[in-house]
């Protein structure tokens, strides 16, 4: 609503009461666009051409409890990115998808989400972990295609066993429970061992271990 100058409050309510103006709010203001933002997603020439992707985030500043909760959001966007799209997108519905661009999807979806969290001088865990998620990415394509909806598998942090922060990063060994798409029942736990940068390297992940841990902790 556009601001009225408190001299002219009188005239206004002499105005209203002898119903002569009707008061119009200021339009909304347009949301900014991100298409700007948006990154292209490349896939074969025989599959159905994506588009592009939403800016992906990343791991903020924070607590260490912030912390370990933005990672875990991130990796749970990450698993089902592309599921809405391939059960929306009327090219990529039916038969006549090739075998082959599903998983083509997920590694390319891989290689925008990859570098937004791991840091690219970073050790051999990452490289493990980026492979295996690409691959729950790719089995939620899969489930996402044959059920015809989007999946919302995800992770949730039950526990910090240990944490630190320095000027060198922050360090974080979580107990972590998974959910797979539509269910309600922990599908398991892990534990999870984890370095993340400092801020001035926006919050990279240089380490992350994953491992099983069926009674909800883990000794390292």
């Amino acid at each position: 609503m556009r601001r009225i100058p408190l001299m002219m409050a009188p005239g206004l309510l002499a105005c209203f009461l002898g119903a002569c103006t009707t008061l119009v709010p200021d339009p909304p203001e347009p949301a900014p666009s991100t298409q700007a933002n948006a990154q292209p997603l490349p896939l074969p020439g025989d599959c159905p051409q994506a588009g592009a992707v939403e800016p992906v985030k990343g791991i903020a500043a924070g607590t260490d409890a912030q912390i370990a909760a933005d990672l875990l959001a991130a990796v749970g966007r990450w698993t089902n990115a592309g599921t809405a799209m391939v059960t929306n997108e009327p090219a990529w519905i039916g038969p006549g998808v090739r075998g082959h661009c599903l998983a083509d999807l997920a590694e390319a979806l891989g290689r925008i989400y990859g570098p937004v969290l791991f840091a690219g001088n970073a050790d051999e865990t990452l490289a493990s972990f980026r492979s295996e998620v690409v691959q729950e990415n790719l089995a939620n394509l899969k489930t996402a295609q044959e059920q015809g909806r989007a999946t919302d598998a995800k992770r949730e942090l039950v526990l910090i066993q240990q944490s630190s922060q320095s000027e060198s990063g922050t360090f974080l060994n979580l107990v972590v429970r998974r959910f797979e798409s539509g269910s309600i029942q922990p599908a398991g736990m892990e534990t999870w061992f984890v370095i993340v940068g400092p801020p001035e390297s926006q919050n990279l992940v240089f380490h992350l271990e994953r491992k099983a841990s069926p009674h909800g902790s883990f000794s390292w």
